[in-house]
């Protein structure tokens, strides 16, 4: 009789097989480094439609035309997650599946009292976006090793780039077994309010929901997957003692507001006259798309370019109606 170490081991596999028949790993870590949900269930031939739900985050029916839809009252990891539930279901071969808040506050790798059909649903999702090759990529960029994503920071930073919620992160990182049980407890303990804070230092905020970004050289070529009113923390090593600066106009003149822009020297046992942290602090208003490159040079010489550093952006938020991804398909001829 199936119990609920059958269904998170049936939705663990059943997640590695279809990213084994869709050959994304090697995509995306040429790419984002984050699954694209909504074209992978597109390209799966499901519908997909965004729309107000009442009492409900989403909900997945069957048939000979199977469609999935999601609410367009939560923010994007909360529908990107939805949809990969959504799309376990599919996938599974699951009956109709009407899904409410319980996919958020539930665990399947804690929780012991549950439907099983969910339990491989929730495993399924949170094995398809965060894989463990995926994590283990990430962490390989940023140079975080088993210790440093113990910290509730970089589990913070890392659920940014995977495109999820900062608990789901910390529970596929459990289930990994990156960290025990004890180490989780004090993770998710930690409210992102708290990180974000930290991150920002004095400048204050009216309204804690935003991401905040912290980018450095390690995160070159990366693409942005946020709402429209993030905020990215630009941190660069700068060689000024030498004369060279970077130059980050760039991001005023696409529609981020810079609210504060510093260069902090390092410490003395670091050495005297070497390169200082230039720490840029600047926010999206808009739905903003677009690229950002920046170039480590002499002002008065922009050819004397020692360093680049680039990232590309999609702060539109939420979907809704038809997913961007149909919207923006070419027109057949």
């Amino acid at each position: 009789m199936p119990n609920r170490r059958d269904s998170v081991l049936d939705g663990t596999l059943q997640a590695e097989l279809l990213h084994r028949e869709l050959k994304t790993q090697e995509q995306l870590q040429k790419g984002s480094g984050c699954v694209d949900i909504f074209s992978i269930i597109l390209q799966l031939e499901i519908e997909l439609v965004f729309r107000p739900l009442r009492g409900l985050l989403g909900a997945y029916v069957p048939g000979s035309s199977p469609g999935i839809l999601i609410t367009t009252e939560r923010q994007l990891s909360i529908q990107r997650f939805t949809g990969a539930h959504e799309l376990g279901h599919f996938w599974m071969k699951h009956q109709l599946s009407l899904d409410d808040e319980g996919i958020l506050k539930r665990n399947p790798f804690i929780s012991r009292r549950y439907s099983l059909q969910e339990v491989a649903a929730d495993t399924f999702a949170a094995m398809f976006l965060m894989p463990e090759w995926l994590v283990a990529y990430h962490a390989d960029k940023q140079h975080w090793n088993w210790q440093s994503l113990s910290e509730p920071s970089n589990v913070y930073q890392l659920s940014l780039r995977l495109g999820t919620s900062y608990e789901a992160m910390a529970s596929a990182l459990l289930k990994y077994g990156t960290f025990d049980r004890s180490t989780f407890n004090q993770v998710v303990a930690t409210q992102p309010k708290r990180i974000k804070r930290s991150l920002l230092g004095a400048y204050e905020i009216d309204d804690w929901h935003p991401n905040v970004w912290l980018l450095t050289e390690r995160d070159e070529g990366t693409v942005i997957h946020g709402e429209p009113n993030d905020i990215f923390i630009v941190r660069l090593k700068e060689n000024s003692s030498a004369g060279y600066l970077w130059n980050l106009d760039e991001l005023k003149r696409e529609g981020f507001v810079v609210v504060n822009d510093e260069r902090r020297i390092p410490p003395a046992d670091e050495g005297i006259g070497g390169a200082v942290d230039r720490v840029l602090t600047a926010r999206s208003q808009a739905p903003l798309l677009g690229e950002i490159n920046a170039v480590h040079a002499r002002p008065w010489d922009p050819a004397d370019t020692i360093a680049y550093f680039s990232f590309t952006y999609d702060l539109r938020g939420k979907e809704s109606g038809m997913s961007r991804v149909e919207r923006e398909r070419p027109v057949a001829a």
